[in-house]
């Protein structure tokens, strides 16, 4: 059985996936945390997401059987000042609105965040620099909440 973790994950992927469908996005990338720096890797075309594993950012109990937890998950997208089209200054903007807009559409994640999903938040898009290449990143960060069964267990 798939962990709500995985079943969430998945559920990003469907939803940038019909980015990239749409020809929004280039690719999206799950990153298994094996480089130091996610920037730092083979980039099949720009733009793209990278999904980054989540963190529980709470874990308290809801009830004598459940533990609600948050989930924040971590979504970057990257692409160079290059392949930003000079004849379109508002692409940017457009991408950034592609992005929320396919979050804003699936509220709960393919309907494994029984719990809800806090909206999207956007950190604001800006230069990086990794390994002498300039990227331009933004970051999107979902907060998926979950019940998890809870055992209670009393003094003997």
């Amino acid at each position: 059985m798939a962990s709500f973790a995985q079943n969430t994950k998945n559920a990003i992927i469907a939803d940038l996936q019909s980015l990239v469908d749409s020809g929004t996005l280039r690719a999206v990338i799950t990153d298994d945390m094996t480089k130091v720096n996610p920037l730092d890797r083979n980039w099949p075309g720009f733009p793209s997401a990278v999904v980054i594993p989540p963190t529980i950012t709470t874990s308290e109990y809801a009830d004598v059987a459940n533990n609600l937890r948050e989930y924040t998950w971590y979504v970057m997208i990257v692409t160079t000042p290059e392949n930003l089209p000079a004849t379109d200054p508002t692409y940017l903007e457009g991408l950034v609105d592609a992005v929320l807009n396919v979050f804003d559409l699936d509220c709960t994640l393919g309907g494994t965040a029984i719990g809800g999903v806090m909206p999207a938040v956007l950190e604001p898009p800006g230069p990086v620099s990794s390994n002498s290449v300039t990227y331009v990143v933004f970051y999107v960060t979902l907060k998926a909440k979950q019940l998890v069964p809870a055992i209670v267990q009393s003094a003997s």
